[in-house]
């Protein structure tokens, strides 16, 4: 929180005028005066490790000055300069959430200050303890460290510093659950803002009204409250608050159901928070995030968020943010119906926030914890956590914690069999939501929220503004759709008709090639079954003539026993011999070929080492004839074919068990 940073350099100016008049006459005293003036100006404007260097410095000067003595006045001077160095550097730790630093720093400079007699002085200090009090939830001693410091500025008539004031009150009485005397606070600190002329403190009004309007179930009056204070924050372009406003803006989808639009604020609020690196904001941001993916079941983005927020609130040491990331991460479990995990954490959080009196939020930690033990059918221990509740939601006025202690109770009891019991919760419920979600409500929530994006929401809020505009002409709309779904209607059917209509085209076209295949296929059959037939016919031949040519050759044999010329019976063999094979296979090489056309040619190709006798002997084997009728054929031995049929399988590489003719038919 910036509270701090608002009011000191109004301090710091009023300081420094007022030393003037105490300065000594001596030169190097007036030196060393202006010396640690300028590293308490240098370090109000610098980052945090520089700002703390200077702060160190500064302190260390006027630690030393003090030491070397001089006039009561000089002293005096010096010894605000040290005060102010201290406040400035438990600021700064403030901001870094390193609280027990902070705390030591301003109770030490508080004592300075009350030595010193400087009401300014001492009312900052009292302001600045109650401030880290109230971020380590230490919500009694934060209360009566406000008042300390309010009785000061009082007699001062600081209006700024009494608007400070009842701010922070107003946030200790909202984070115990006072809510009415927490709205008395705010519109006091409102009344001092408008008296002065504040607008930048009356916009943080708003946005802190806004949050107690929620607490109590009136979002109406919270968006409006949001809607003011925004505005104002986007005049003045302070992006801190601006996240502050988006992040409560979120905060109020979520309740009214809407992770989807909640999820989209709290990314506009991160983006700025992330963008001043400022811890305390990140780690309710992270949580903000994990608990809207977790309503969506997004639940590895739920985690990721939820580990980066635990991870500062350990850091931080603050016992409301341990609680409040504890109990997102039984939401987490729970979701993902982990119900033991999810009751230890909801347990852990619910101790969290007995711890420091936070009672809206500890009456929240009691209804998820009898939820979860619900699921886990442990009825009467799930009664016990919600009573406790709803008296808790009762004592601190807030309609939305007893509707939902309610509406555990009336699943409890109907659980537990007692219907009685569950009516009565139940009927009280709906009551309750009657009373916080009525349809006016809704509406003017919808109506500020528009009202946003005429202003300087623009950009956040377009859809809500197409909402309205749907919502104005959904008639016209309707027609048109009705419109457009007839034409297209009507379009599809003419498309489905053409489609239709190709495909009948295309299955004729197809049928008239099938047939036109069909015929020539048949016709290419018979020209081979003619052909196979005329091969036959010609095997028959030359196999015929082979034939009787070696019963004249066995004749001749004889004639040469006889007074015949055995020199011209021997030349008359050799010359039929000649004849015998080379053109009997001419005329069976034309036949075959023309039967298994590209035969031969793949013979050739695939296994060169083959013999032209081979292949001839192949062709025989691949019309399927036997070892006598390719002996008779080719006028060769039976034994010379089986020789040449075992180099044949050889050079194939045909394995023994395999049949050969099965080998080369498919060749």
């Amino acid at each position: 929180m910036n509270r701090l940073s608002v009011i000191r350099p109004f301090l710091l100016l009023l300081c420094v005028l007022s030393y003037d008049v105490a300065w000594p006459q001596n030169q190097k005293a007036r030196a060393d005066s202006a010396l640690i003036t300028g590293y308490l100006l240098k370090a109000e404007a610098a980052e945090a490790d520089t700002a703390i260097r200077l702060y160190n410095t500064a302190i260390r000067a006027a630690e030393k000055r003090l030491r070397e003595g001089g006039s009561k006045a000089y002293k005096d001077a010096v010894m605000r300069k040290l005060i102010r160095a201290r406040l400035g550097l438990g600021l700064v730790y403030y901001n870094r959430i390193e609280y027990s630093k902070a705390l030591d720093l301003n109770r030490r400079a508080l004592k300075e200050a009350g030595d010193l007699g400087d009401t300014a002085l001492e009312a900052e200090s009292y302001f600045n303890i109650a401030e880290v009090y109230l971020e380590q939830s230490q919500f009694k001693n934060a209360m009566d460290f406000y008042n300390l410091s309010l009785s000061g500025y009082e007699k001062l008539k600081d209006n700024l510093s009494q608007f400070w004031c009842y701010t922070g009150m107003g946030i200790v009485q909202k984070q115990c659950g006072n809510f009415k005397d927490a709205a008395a606070f705010y519109n006091k600190a409102l009344q001092q803002a408008r008296s002065s002329g504040l607008s930048y403190e009356e916009a943080i009004c708003y946005n802190n009204l806004g949050n107690v309007y929620r607490k109590t179930g009136d979002f109406a009056n919270a968006m409006e409250s949001y809607q003011k204070a925004v505005e104002v924050f986007r005049k003045l372009n302070d992006e801190t608050a601006i996240s502050d406003c988006l992040n409560n803006i979120g905060n109020l989808y979520i309740d009214n159901g809407d992770p989807f639009r909640a999820l989209e604020y709290y990314r506009q609020s991160l983006k700025l928070a992330e963008k001043s690196k400022d811890e305390y904001r990140l780690i309710i941001r992270y949580k903000n995030l994990a608990g809207a993916y977790t309503e969506l079941k997004d639940y590895e983005n739920a985690l990721l968020y939820l580990e980066d927020a635990l991870k500062l609130a350990e850091k931080s040491g603050d016992k409301s943010f341990l609680a409040s990331c504890n109990m997102q991460f039984g939401k987490l479990h729970e979701a993902k119906n982990d119900f033991i995990i999810a009751s230890a954490f909801f347990r852990k959080s619910v101790n969290l926030y007995a711890a420091i009196d936070a009672l809206p939020e500890q009456s929240e930690a009691l209804v998820e914890l009898a939820n979860s033990l619900l699921s886990q059918n442990l009825v009467d221990e799930a009664i016990s956590n919600a009573d406790e509740a709803l008296l808790i939601a009762e004592a601190t006025g807030s309609l939305k914690g007893r509707l939902d202690a309610c509406l555990c109770l009336a699943g409890c009891y109907e659980k537990d069999g007692n219907s009685l019991r569950a009516y009565h919760y139940l009927k009280s419920a709906t009551a309750l939501k009657d009373s916080i979600y009525t349809v006016e409500k809704y509406r003017t929530i919808e109506e500020i929220e528009a009202g946003f994006a005429k202003s300087e929401l623009k950009k956040e809020n377009e859809a809500l503004i197409q909402n309205s505009l749907l919502q104005k002409q959904a008639l016209r709309t309707k027609n048109v759709i009705l419109m457009l779904l007839g034409i297209s209607l009507l379009l599809g059917i003419a498309l489905i008709w053409m489609v239709f209509r190709r495909i009948n085209e295309a299955k004729h076209q197809a049928g008239v090639i099938r047939q036109q295949s069909d015929e020539k296929i048949g016709r290419l059959s018979e020209d081979l079954i003619s052909k196979e037939r005329e091969l036959t016919s010609k095997t028959i031949f030359i196999n015929q003539k082979n034939q009787l040519l070696e019963k004249l050759i066995g004749e001749l044999d004889e004639l040469k026993k006889s007074e015949v010329s055995a020199q011209s019976i021997q030349h008359l063999q050799l010359q039929l011999r000649q004849e015998l094979a080379p053109n009997a296979w001419k005329e069976f090489e034309i036949q075959f070929n023309e039967v298994h056309p590209g035969f031969q040619g793949r013979l050739l190709e695939n296994y060169p080492e083959l013999t032209p006798a081979e292949r001839r002997l192949c062709s025989f084997i691949r019309l399927d004839m036997n070892t006598r009728e390719i002996s008779s054929l080719s006028g060769q031995s039976i034994k010379s074919i089986e020789v040449a049929r075992t180099r044949i399988r050889k050079k194939l590489g045909v394995p023994h068990e395999q049949n050969l003719t099965n080998f080369i038919a498919v060749i």
